[in-house]
């Protein structure tokens, strides 16, 4: 059911600043702006801060910057000392819905009917409903740039809002950004949405579609060259599938508009910086490693290192997936790239629906495989998500026969670990959907 967000009695009170933690709230229309900044979710906000700066009425509102949970509450609590009502947004992936029902009531408690709630993400996006329930003010479904902003500005005013927002159209790329420069928000440069394939286990095509939208070189440019504001000085793509930029349908390769792009970042951005490309958060399609792409990134890119996505070794799971390559595209990608002389990470899903003791030991023959040509394993667990194939299967759970060999690859120093704090990221990714 919908429902409308009415404003709250007017007060007359004066504008105001507080310290808390080194930020500063000022008072916008008598409303705190707060980011529940999560690690997992921080792309997601950085694009939203960016949708914030091209509106003129909102490019300078204050937006305060939550980390985790009880940070969020001690801002928002200060935040209401100087402000009428505090606005908290937050981005929800599946496995942090329950993490999200109990800080709207830790919120509740604390604050009562002063907080609005607003949430988006994938799992609100497959489950708006749910997600009011939990006691979400307003929830967003798919992409939010276009009407994040306006639902701001109608809160700043006092204006009453649905409860329930959808975008009627698909976000143009080139309308928006993916960093926030000017409030130090920065991050990957995304240049691609949507994926061709719809894997079974994979919420990427639902929230964004099957029709891939490519981000122009001009813009993917200028928020590269705008890292410079930060004293940043790496450039990350970040794509479904690195290599699909500029591709029509993410199966046949552009790599005229893949080379035009790296071409442009490299001028710009000189050897002072270092561009990563088919790197994490990315991972490359195994049947698009070739000797063109290879050769690509050997020009322009600065990564010694490319994620490979496989999820299975076996051929039944590979198809029950609807992955659309075979084992032996694995192999020869990691093959082709050991060459090149890159370290290779392949991403590999274990507790998959239907999953069979004869799929196991095939999966695991293969990852011996690519450890002995010198990969490194990135396993995950499956877990299911709405509107895949498999959103009504049972979690995965680590069988003893993958838990005995996950033990051997971890004492031969082949389990990939993800740099600082990535246990969270790996948990968020672990179905192989982008933190967005």
């Amino acid at each position: 059911m919908m429902r409308i967000i009415y404003p709250p009695k007017k007060r007359n009170r004066q504008p105001s600043v507080c310290e808390v933690h080194g930020c500063s709230f000022r008072m916008i229309a008598k409303h705190a702006l707060i980011f529940y900044y999560h690690r997992l979710n921080c792309y997601s906000f950085n694009a939203l801060a960016g949708a914030l700066d091209g509106d003129p009425s909102l490019a300078d509102s204050r937006v305060t910057l939550a980390t985790n949970a009880d940070n969020l509450r001690a801002v928002t609590a200060a935040a209401l000392k100087h402000h009428h009502r505090a606005i908290v947004a937050l981005s929800v992936m599946t496995c942090q819905f329950e993490e999200m029902r109990r800080i709207i009531r830790q919120l509740r408690a604390d604050c009562g009917e002063k907080v609005v709630v607003l949430a988006g993400g994938p799992h609100v996006t497959a489950c708006a409903e749910e997600a009011l329930d939990a006691g979400v003010d307003v929830a967003f479904r798919g992409e939010a740039e276009l009407n994040f902003p306006g639902v701001i500005r109608s809160l700043f005013e006092g204006q009453a809002v649905h409860s329930l927002q959808s975008s009627p159209v698909r976000v143009d790329m080139d309308s928006f950004v993916s960093i926030s420069p000017k409030r130090g928000m920065f991050g990957p440069i995304e240049i691609t949405r949507g994926c061709a394939f719809a894997c079974s286990y994979c919420q990427t095509s639902h929230i964004f579609g099957t029709k891939l939208r490519h981000r122009g070189i001009d813009n993917i440019v200028r928020q590269a060259a705008s890292l410079r504001s930060g004293n940043r000085k790496v450039v990350r793509l970040l794509s479904p599938n690195a290599f699909s930029y500029g591709s029509n349908d993410g199966r046949q390769l552009n790599m005229k508009a893949m080379r035009e792009l790296l071409s442009a970042l490299r001028q710009t951005m000189t050897s002072k910086a270092r561009i990563l490309f088919a790197h994490f958060p990315s991972e490359a399609r195994p049947e698009h490693i070739t000797p063109d792409t290879l050769d690509m990134l050997k020009e322009f890119a600065d990564n010694d290192e490319i994620v490979i996505g496989a999820q299975s070794g076996s051929s039944r799971m590979l198809e029950v997936c609807n992955r659309s390559h075979s084992v032996e595209n694995v192999l020869t990608a990691v093959r082709l790239a050991r060459k090149y002389g890159y370290k290779v990470i392949v991403d590999f899903i274990y507790g998959l629906p239907g999953e069979t003791d004869e799929d196991m030991r095939e999966s695991l023959k293969v990852m011996q495989e690519v450890v002995h040509l010198g990969a490194r394993i990135h396993p995950h667990i499956f877990a299911p998500l709405p509107q895949t194939p498999f959103a009504k299967a049972e979690p995965g759970r680590i069988a003893p026969l993958f838990q005995q060999a996950l033990n051997g690859f971890k004492s031969q120093k082949s389990i990939y670990e993800i740099p600082s704090r990535g246990s969270d990221r790996r948990k968020a990714n672990s179905n192989n959907l982008l933190a967005q």
